[in-house]
């Protein structure tokens, strides 16, 4: 079941220059900072009024959000659905002939997994479940 919307993933070039302006814009703060140096990103969730971006920027030549941009530039990398339960929920899409980008990952307090583009109408799509049930 659908919770609501949880993020949206934007891929940039600059982290710190885009958390900048979208602050002196619109007031966005710093939250949660992950570096995922394997996968070649750093990823910052910023907010406002309940509003939450998440800032993806590749660290190093050779990741997956380098390559997102040297192919499509800088913009709408996913949007992230927070759902009530992870497996019900993929269990449910597989049924109806969903293929999944990667497998469920488990985060502090999240899991989360991809759908698709293909499956998807072209676009990425998170789905997340947090508080993580222990």
């Amino acid at each position: 079941m659908i919770k609501k919307l949880d993020h949206v993933g934007m891929a940039v070039k600059n982290g710190e220059e885009t958390l900048a302006l979208l602050a002196r814009l619109f007031g966005f703060a710093a939250g949660e900072v992950r570096l995922e140096q394997e996968a070649g990103f750093k990823s910052t969730l910023i907010s406002r009024s309940g509003v939450t971006l998440e800032l993806i920027e590749p660290v190093g030549p050779q990741g997956m959000i380098q390559r997102f941009i040297e192919k499509r530039g800088a913009g709408l990398h996913h949007i992230s659905i927070q759902v009530a339960d992870l497996d019900e929920e993929r269990t449910r899409l597989k049924a109806l002939g969903v293929e999944f980008a990667t497998e469920p990952a488990e985060m502090e307090d999240s899991r989360n997994v991809f759908l698709h583009p293909r499956s998807a109408g072209g676009l990425l799509i998170e789905l997340v479940e947090r508080p993580l049930k222990k």
